[in-house]
């Protein structure tokens, strides 16, 4: 039948509907539809029959459209969704709204709008709970389960999948019973439990086969693929991906293929066939981005830059790294900056490798003039004596005594190859030495970016500075504030080391701060650092058999109340100090860090409660300043000399402070160098 006849099949049913009931036409539809789906699509002809609809037929028919286009026209399915969402609002059509509203949530999943989804989940649950409609409860308890898998929530989600399985077999539903095993099993390939993953997938690909559901076929093979995969078996795993694949095609599911060619990829990858592994992700890059799947895109992105950086290809890599990192900023997810702290030590091993080289090329020309220095001192020897002792060898020891001569020039023109060989080398290290310098430099841009500015930091607290000067091009300090509410909150930051490695520390630092406030909405000091401490262990890969793995930071967290006036104070190693009528009152820290607790049991950090009055001036601070060395006899600043500092200037202007301390500063170091990265933040209540 061809597609015209199928979108004419489709307006009978709406007229059927006015005759027989809601489940026989509903039930035609669904018979039609995916006809359609595998057809070549004809959106116009669609749109004529949604307006040639009305009432429960129209919304029934927009539901239905955009479930099955999900994948083929996300787009489209998007349109459709809402304008059937707010038809059954207008017309208080609550059975046809709970199937709408778990549309829309899997639309806005798959564009990385996770609030709105949830949101729209948890309404569809509400009312299907109201009107006891159990199959429509058990999918937006799956589909809330599917929410928290991405939220990294593993046991709410294994809670909701349990309840959603339990009214699936209750009802017979073998296909809903199918989607939540293979929910199941995402959910321990996640937890790297990859046997249990393994035995849902099957268990989940056996049903769909049973039913002859070719979508969920292309799925399922799929999945059982990436966990051969995982486990090593390729050419398993490349046999059950090509097996998808071609479904996928056969019903033309751009994201379903799109995930099909990456996972292919994956395997060549794995085999270092690196070419083939790039051909496949850009094949599968041009379908994920013709449907808006950025949670795709930003996954391509990252496996891009892990293959250049394994053909040595640092420059390309870092570029397809910085468009990952770029599109996860947009997603507002936690991410992993990892690759760049990798390529930045690759660089920094590779100049040691060759400044290494240059020291043995210069060892063994000082070999060669040795060399011949002896050859000369040995032939002038030789021929002195047979001049004195034996005259009749004269002609023989001159005939020697050119020889050498011979084997000298040719030294001297080994030694001219290997000088020019050694200059050579030099030059390619300079070059070297200056692309690092250059991606150092592009990396302070990042850190830049990810810093907000100074001046912004007037509209959390009535005055304010911030003293920042890093040691090297980019820096292991790093501050940060941010508005919530009616909150205002500001850390001052050292983590592990400085330069390049620190400085990609404190951009994962700041990141998780921000994840913690404004997407976990947690806002007491002592709860966001223990979410940024599990969070930095989870980003890091820390593992108990790998005790060597300590990084971490120092912190002073402060969240100021104005309403209450009560400012909220957490610190690993930094404290605050308040300045009141010329007193400085010291509130100490915990004494262990966020983060670097591999093998240790994970302790929490303590939260102040800290009545505060106008005029109060908050100091934040890392151990930079106060450990720099220098003055007349070269020793350390220290924090006696820190706290006089501050009470001395407390009452002057924010800007007048900082520009007293830097000047302080300046002239302590001298012509010392700088030994640490500097930081201080001074708000005033």
């Amino acid at each position: 039948m061809k597609f015209k006849e199928y979108v004419i099949f489709l307006y009978i049913v709406t007229v059927i509907k006015q005759k027989y009931s809601f489940f026989i036409s509903f039930i035609l539809i669904l018979i039609a539809l995916p006809k359609l789906y595998s057809q070549q699509s004809d959106v116009d002809s669609l749109r004529t029959l949604i307006s040639k609809s009305s009432g429960k037929e129209k919304i029934e028919l927009l539901n239905t459209i955009s479930y099955q286009y999900r994948y083929s026209n996300a787009s489209f399915a998007m349109q459709c969704g809402t304008a059937g969402l707010e038809l059954a609002k207008k017309s208080n059509y609550k059975k046809i709204e709970i199937y709408l509203r778990n549309n829309l949530g899997l639309l806005l999943l798959d564009k990385g709008q996770y609030d709105k989804a949830l949101e729209n989940f948890i309404e569809a649950e509400k009312i299907a709970e109201l009107t006891s409609d159990k199959r429509a409860q058990g999918m937006s308890m799956e589909n809330i389960g599917i929410m928290y898998t991405y939220q990294n929530m593993y046991e709410k989600a294994l809670l909701n999948f349990g309840s959603a399985l339990k009214i699936y077999t209750e009802l017979g539903e073998k296909k809903s019973i199918s989607n939540v095993l293979t929910d199941f099993g995402s959910l321990y390939y996640d937890l790297k439990d990859n046997e249990k993953a393994l035995d849902y997938f099957l268990r989940s690909l056996k049903i769909v086969e049973e039913l002859k559901d070719n979508e969920g076929m292309a799925a399922g093979l799929n999945n059982v693929a990436v966990i051969y995969e995982e486990m090593k078996n390729y050419s398993k795993a490349m046999e059950y991906h090509r097996k998808s694949l071609g479904l996928n095609r056969m019903f033309s599911n751009s994201r379903g293929i799109s995930t099909s060619l990456y996972n292919i990829a994956l395997i060549y990858n794995s085999q270092k066939q690196y070419d083939d592994a790039v051909i496949y992700i850009d094949t599968a890059m041009e379908y994920a981005q013709k449907e808006g799947a950025l949670e795709l895109m930003k996954e391509y992105y990252s496996t891009l830059s892990d293959i250049y950086y394994s053909k040595s290809d640092y420059r390309t890599a870092l570029e397809y790294y910085t468009k990952y990192a770029e599109l996860k900023d947009t997603l507002v997810n936690q991410d992993r900056n990892k690759l760049i702290v990798e390529m930045s030590t690759k660089y920094q091993t590779d100049k040691k490798e060759k400044e290494n080289q240059i020291l043995k090329q210069q060892n063994d020309l000082q070999n060669l003039s040795l060399n011949r220095q002896r050859i000369i001192n040995y032939s002038v020897t030789f021929g002195l004596i047979l001049v004195i002792g034996l005259a009749f060898f004269i002609y023989r020891g001159y005939r020697q005594k050119q020889r050498a001569n011979i084997l000298l020039e040719e030294k001297n023109q080994i030694i001219e190859e290997k000088s020019k060989i050694v200059k050579e080398k030099s030059r390619i290290v300079e070059e070297k030495n200056k692309d690092i310098t250059d991606s150092i430099r592009y990396a302070k841009r990042l850190q830049s970016a990810i810093l907000k500015p100074e001046e912004n930091l007037t509209s959390c607290f009535d005055d304010g500075f911030i003293l920042f000067r890093p040691k090297d091009i980019v820096s292991g300090d790093f501050y940060w504030f941010e508005k919530f509410g009616k909150l205002s909150m500001v850390a001052a930051s050292d983590c592990t080391g400085h330069g390049v490695p620190g400085a990609f520390m404190s951009i994962i630092g700041c990141n998780l701060l921000t994840q913690a406030v404004n997407e976990y909405a947690i806002t007491k000091p002592s709860a966001i650092l223990n979410s940024v401490n599990k969070g930095l262990s989870k980003v890091l890969q820390q593992k108990k058999d790998e005790p060597s793995v300590k990084d971490g930071m120092d912190i002073a967290l402060c969240v100021f109340d104005p309403e209450r006036m009560i400012l909220e104070y957490a610190g690993a190693y930094n404290p605050l100090w308040l300045v009141r009528n010329g007193k400085i009152i010291e509130f100490k820290a915990d004494k262990f860090p966020v983060g670097a607790f591999v093998g240790e049991e994970v302790r929490l950090f303590t939260n102040h409660e800290i009545p505060v009055v106008k005029g109060d001036f908050i100091y934040l601070f890392s151990d930079g300043y106060a450990d720099q060395f220098g003055g007349s006899d070269g020793k350390k600043f220290k924090y006696k000399s820190l706290q006089q500092l501050f009470l001395s200037n407390y009452l002057k202007s924010a800007s007048e402070q900082k520009n007293i301390f830097n000047d302080t500063f300046d002239k302590w170091i001298g012509e010392i160098e700088q030994v640490d990265d500097v930081l201080i933040i001074g708000v005033k209540i």
